[in-house]
């Protein structure tokens, strides 16, 4: 039986090509593309008064932050994966003990601009060896076909009410596939970004990292999807979060969940240590427009896990 509910919670850029040093995969699978993007040097000192480093964002743009379209779906025709797999395993915060967070802080809004427009998507923490990565949809770092890479990506984690108890984090590296860049691919709308040090500390350290995982099946019980729906009767303010079995829709996972845009990216949870904490197995993708309010992900495949392996910087 599925169950579901939703509830709100109180309280310059230099091009990185190809999949070189990544694992072998095995003989079956294809190692699919990715190119990566970097992002421009920070200035030597932020302005005064500055949100982030760059001193690009204020209080008035992330408040009026357009919600990232989440797009209408069909179900993917992808085969499922023939292998699966542990990439990494959830951290709590350096010096933190594991708590029920009223808002969680592995996960966060992601603020970007896109062809001179402001835009914000939601996205999590991942534990990696660099204590520094972020996993989103890859239509929150580019555009897909036709488009471009999106920039000022900034992260904010536990962001409530105008403000992030952990502050803005600017990124440093953002990588996507090569079939969504080019065709807008929805079984690879996944994207990783790698993030800058804040006051000289480690995202991962600051905030704890959810594990990662990939070749799991589309029937998850116990998910719990986090994000920041920002279109009505959603303001974006506050994350919600949709809890529920998943099932399969085509390739695809599925949830009866009513967030909308703005909640692109969101992590999908299994295995949950505790309400901040959980294995990530696919990022919110799509959304249905008809019936009952659905959201729609294909799982993490192998290419998830070769991604996550080329994100060193």
């Amino acid at each position: 039986m599925r169950r579901t509910t939703v509830r709100l919670l109180a309280a310059g850029i230099l091009l990185v090509t190809g999949a070189a040093g990544a694992p072998a995969a095995a003989a079956s699978e294809v190692i699919a593309p990715t190119t990566a993007v970097r992002a421009p040097a920070l200035p030597p000192k932020a302005p005064a008064g500055a949100l982030d480093a760059t001193g690009y964002w204020t209080a008035e743009k992330l408040r009026n932050a357009i919600p990232a379209d989440l797009p209408t779906g069909t179900p993917s025709k992808q085969g499922t994966s023939t292998s699966s797999g542990v990439a990494s395993k959830p951290v709590a915060p350096r010096g933190t003990k594991l708590a029920n967070d009223a808002v969680p802080s592995t996960a966060g809004k992601l603020f970007f601009t896109d062809n001179g427009l402001n835009y914000v998507c939601s996205a999590s923490t991942i534990n990696n060896n660099y204590k520094n990565l972020i996993i989103t949809a890859g239509h929150c770092v580019h555009s897909g076909a036709g488009g471009a890479w999106h920039s000022n990506i900034v992260f904010a984690p536990a962001y409530y009410n105008g403000q992030s108890g952990y502050g803005l984090w600017n990124w440093s590296q953002a990588r996507a596939f090569d079939s969504w860049i080019n065709s807008s691919d929805f079984t690879h709308d996944q994207a990783f970004v790698t993030l800058q040090q804040r006051n000289g500390a480690n995202l991962i350290d600051a905030v704890g990292g959810n594990g990662l995982v990939w070749g799991n099946s589309q029937s998850q019980p116990g998910t719990r999807i986090w994000g920041w729906p920002a279109e009505p009767p959603y303001n974006g303010e506050v994350p919600y979060y949709c809890d529920g079995d998943t099932y399969a829709w085509g390739a695809d996972a599925a949830l009866t969940c009513s967030m909308n845009g703005g909640a692109s990216g969101g992590p999908w949870l299994k295995d949950r240590i505790d309400a901040n904490l959980g294995y990530v197995f696919a990022v919110t993708s799509r959304r249905t427009t008809s019936g009952t309010p659905t959201l729609l992900s294909t799982p993490n495949t192998p290419d998830v896990k070769t991604m996550f392996d080329q994100m060193t910087t």
